[in-house]
């Protein structure tokens, strides 16, 4: 297992893929957090791409980040596996200045 996280600055009102699970990988997602630099509440959507279902999937969908606060969708308590190929999609409101973080446990597949 090798831990991994990856951050980004969102553009506005864009879908930004924030991690892709590499070929040959599992990745367990441990966590999920938000911040909002706004000064005001905006929204934000989170989603999990499903390659093998060909499925996106909301983990949040417009959920409101109160202005200046943060929001942790997804903690180790509600964790989940990605195989490869999967991705997380965010995207924030129109006019917003949000930043995410997303952890993950990164382990090798057993290929058949």
């Amino acid at each position: 297992m090798r831990a991994t996280s990856v951050g980004k600055v969102l553009t506005a009102n864009t879908a930004t893929t924030l991690y892709t699970v590499p070929t040959g990988y599992y990745a367990r997602c441990t966590g999920l957090h938000a911040a909002n630099s706004t000064a005001t509440n905006k929204f934000i959507s989170l989603s999990w791409y499903d390659l093998s279902a060909t499925a996106t999937i909301p983990i949040t969908f417009e959920n409101a980040v109160v202005a200046k606060s943060f929001l942790d969708p997804i903690t180790v308590n509600t964790s989940f596996v990605m195989e490869e190929g999967d991705y997380i999609i965010a995207t924030s409101e129109t006019a917003s200045t949000m930043s995410i973080i997303a952890t993950f446990e990164v382990n090798g597949a057993q290929r058949t």
